[in-house]
């Protein structure tokens, strides 16, 4: 009979031997698995480079597909195309900053149809939303008059009201307004003028100190109606 010192050694050995087998294990299962990982990470480099390489060789085709939809006015679908030129470092291709840069006017005009005011946080929150990157152009809006008002002497003063925003500030107060007639009629915000009669041309100017930004609307003034100078003299 084996004495209980071999016994000893013997339940010792067993559980060493049983100890190394299944570190082995875990060590092998963990060298498998940071295998695989490295091959997979290296088929989806792989398969991406092969993605870039495919859009790179066909970027033309690309871009005049993009260019069909943005005149077809397909803007969701043209953003999409964008920030895959952007992905692959092609945002500077031919004309796509115009077109993103439009692309933004237009969603601007458009919130600006319906909200009474907007600011420089919505500006800005608007350029992460359609997530297009920023650039420190100045972006000019009239809000009043409208295009092809016609007014009267007696509706003097008539309120000239414009935004000028970028992405560095809020510059609507040094706006400058100018009449094709008239010519330099103030700066401000909002500025009440009295105008010639004729058919003017009004043009706001606004700039962030970097680049200058422009608007442009047209609207009319004439004479009072006889009625009108009547019920003026009443």
């Amino acid at each position: 009979m084996l004495s209980s010192k071999k016994k000893y050694f013997i339940q010792v050995a067993l559980m060493l031997a049983v100890f190394f087998l299944v570190l082995y294990s875990l060590v092998f299962k963990l060298i498998g698995e940071i295998r695989s990982e490295s091959i997979r990470k290296e088929a989806e480099q792989i398969e991406t480079q092969r993605i870039k390489t495919q859009f790179l060789s066909n970027i033309e085709d690309q871009y005049q597909q993009m260019q069909k939809l943005y005149q077809a006015k397909e803007y969701e679908k043209v953003i999409n195309m964008i920030k895959v030129f952007n992905q692959y470092e092609r945002s500077d291709y031919k004309n796509l900053a115009n077109i993103k840069k439009e692309i933004r006017l237009f969603y601007l005009k458009k919130k600006l149809d319906f909200i009474p005011k907007i600011h420089l946080n919505e500006y800005i929150q608007l350029s992460k939303d359609i997530e297009i990157e920023e650039d420190n152009s100045t972006q000019v809006f009239i809000r009043t008059p409208r295009y092809g008002q016609y007014f009267y002497p007696s509706d003097f003063p008539i309120l000239l009201e414009g935004i000028a925003l970028s992405v560095t500030g809020d510059f609507s107060e040094d706006i400058v307004w100018v009449s094709s007639i008239d010519g330099d009629l103030g700066r401000g915000k909002k500025l009440p003028v009295r105008l010639s009669i004729g058919e003017h041309k009004i043009t706001a100017l606004g700039t962030n100190g970097m680049t200058t930004g422009t608007m442009e609307t047209r609207i009319y003034i004439e004479r009072d109606p006889v009625f009108i100078k009547q019920h003026i003299k009443n």
